[in-house]
């Protein structure tokens, strides 16, 4: 079976600098999302079912059709976020294509390679139909599969000097240019076509 390919858009902010409002306006009309919410944001939103465990997580990802599910996970986060991951992967392979959100990717990943079946995904779901939002506040404490991998990145306001300099050497956007964002606005690096846009996150 033929599908779309998806896209992995790796999204890069300072708190409170717009990443998870500007997801928010990407997903719009979006029937199928599955949302890793370690800060209880995305349960919130009109649609969602919220998700706590494993086993409620396990059975919804094989439901098809419209789908939007926020898995609020207690307990060891890196075990529940390697089985989030292996359900977005069986979701899309099998239910159909949908949107993964993964939020603050620093807290279940290091520098190295994915781990799990998070790196799985990373590899293998975007030919299976499945769109990655990777969110991460500072990308240097998180995995350089996602950034290795990404279709596009979406740089917001650094918080550090060092956070930009690392955003700007993957993606050629220039570092000046990063550190003199102000809140809410980002710039959009492509990295198929080796071009960047700035832009404003508008309510």
């Amino acid at each position: 079976m033929l599908t779309q390919d998806g896209k992995l858009i790796v999204v890069a902010g300072a708190s409170r600098s717009g990443k998870t409002a500007w997801v928010k306006k990407q997903i719009k009309g979006h029937h199928r999302v599955m949302a890793w919410d370690p800060e209880a944001q995305w349960c919130e939103l009109p649609g969602f079912v919220t998700v706590t465990t494993k086993a409620e997580l396990v059975a919804i990802c094989q439901k098809k059709g419209p789908l939007k599910v926020a898995f609020v996970a207690g307990g060891n986060l890196a075990d529940a976020f390697d089985c989030w991951a292996a359900c977005v992967q069986y979701a899309g392979r099998y239910c159909g294509p949908l949107v993964a959100i993964a939020e603050e990717l620093a807290d279940v990943t290091t520098p190295a390679k994915a781990p799990g079946h998070w790196g799985i995904l990373l590899r293998r779901g975007l030919k299976r139909g499945i769109t990655i939002y990777a969110i991460s506040q500072r990308w240097a404490e998180a995995d350089k599969t996602a950034m290795g991998n990404a279709s596009a990145f979406v740089i917001f306001r650094q918080a550090t000097g060092p956070d930009a300099a690392y955003m700007a050497r993957y993606t050629r956007v220039p570092v000046e240019e990063i550190n003199a964002l102000p809140a809410l606005h980002f710039v959009i690096y492509d990295c198929g076509e080796q071009k960047s846009a700035k832009s404003q996150l508008r309510f």
